[in-house]
């Protein structure tokens, strides 16, 4: 799995396992989940998106949650209305039943019929048959497939500023980098900069504990 901000994994300040005395803390899972096998790549798979994220200050701050905030919601409102822009077969600026179901012909067996005509309703807000633009932005939304880790940008960005040392909340590049050396180090017990398969062996298990505990924790 790629690090690039794999920092999200859910649990934000409680993802850090508990540690028994005299021994250092665990760095949060989301920390663990991308690490990379070496030292230095580690750090720079994560410090190439915490530059795109923060920008030209190099620090992340409650704006670079705010304007992650708008992308999210954008990006909500782009995928509200692509049902519409990829149905509109003939771009009249309407899409009808058919329409749709000729976009959605990988769906076409007969015990999914039903369940695309109910879809396409929830978009015919006027039950004409049919859809236009602002039908289908106005509808309630479809279920959505879950995000990655649970999170979105915005929250990916406020889970790390949680681990912001002096709490002043903001995180700067140099604390970033330090978290992740503190992360990686935690596992790389003979300093080489680099995991030993016992040590790779280590993080995995630590990482598949977490995994069934969330699993569990899930489960209704």
């Amino acid at each position: 799995m790629r690090a690039g901000f794999v920092f999200a994994a859910i649990c934000l300040s409680a993802a850090a396992m508990p540690a028994r005395a005299g021994t250092p803390a665990a760095p949060p899972i989301f920390l663990v989940e991308g690490m990379g096998n070496t030292r230095d790549g580690y750090v720079s798979e994560h410090l190439e998106p915490f530059a795109v994220y923060t920008g030209a200050d190099r620090t992340l701050d409650q704006g670079d949650i705010d304007r992650l905030r708008q992308v999210d919601a954008a990006r909500q409102r782009a995928a509200d209305a692509m049902p519409f822009f990829a149905g509109d077969l003939d771009a009249d600026g309407s899409m009808t039943l058919d329409e749709y179901k000729l976009a959605n012909l990988y769906e076409s067996r007969e015990q999914v019929e039903l369940g695309m005509e109910a879809r396409f309703a929830n978009f015919d807000r006027n039950g004409d048959g049919i859809v236009t633009l602002d039908e289908a932005l106005t509808s309630p939304p479809l279920p959505q497939a879950a995000l990655a880790y649970g999170l979105s940008g915005a929250d990916r960005v406020a889970a790390l500023i949680a681990l912001d040392p002096n709490k002043d909340g903001k995180l700067t590049e140099d604390e970033f980098r330090t978290l992740l050396l503190s992360a990686f180090d935690f596992y790389d017990k003979d300093g080489d900069g680099a995991l030993s398969k016992a040590e790779k062996a280590k993080r995995a298990a630590t990482v598949r504990q977490y995994r069934e505990e969330q699993e569990k924790r899930e489960k209704p």
